[in-house]
């Protein structure tokens, strides 16, 4: 419902279902979130422009996927991304432009992710670390211990980065 349908949409029409707003989704998407969509990728040339009566109502499922759009749909990536792979190919500029796409498609920089997985790894690391002690309750405290260590270690090497400290 948050992310772009665009994919979605190219997704169908490659697998020839060609009435979108038809198919039994269990959280259907809007219709004008569909309609968008279809004019977005008409605008990227992965769909063929409709009949011009049936492009001013936009009606999902009135145009066909063309070569260039099931080019794009092999890719992973968001058409607009697929897209822009597929012209640097044509431009022979490809290894610039995967440099770009890479860039724009990566998440949030801000984001640690490495630092939940680094606690889960510390997590399991300090089951077989606690075996000596006995009290359930001194071995609750010192895995909490040793999981703020590892995070606060994490966060000290993250700090360390020579793109992070200021000169």
């Amino acid at each position: 419902m948050r992310a772009p349908i665009e994919g979605v949409v190219l997704q169908m029409k490659t697998m020839h279902i060609d009435a979108v707003t038809n198919f039994p989704f269990p959280t259907p998407p809007d219709r004008f979130a569909l309609r968008q969509a279809e004019r977005v990728l008409i605008h990227l040339g992965a769909l063929t422009k409709p009949e011009p009566h049936t492009y001013n109502n936009c009606e999902p499922g009135s145009s066909q996927v063309t070569d260039l759009g099931r080019t794009m749909a092999l890719f992973p990536l968001s058409p607009r991304f697929s897209r822009m792979l597929a012209a640097g190919q044509q431009h022979q500029c490809l290894p610039y432009v995967i440099v770009a796409v890479s860039a724009m498609s990566v998440g949030d920089p801000f984001l640690y992710e490495e630092v939940v997985e680094s606690n889960d790894n510390a997590e399991e690391s300090t089951e077989e670390d606690l075996s000596h002690l006995t009290s359930e309750a001194a071995k609750a405290k010192e895995k909490r211990r040793l999981l703020r260590k590892s995070y606060f270690e994490n966060q000290h090497v993250r700090l360390k980065s020579p793109l992070l400290t200021p000169d």
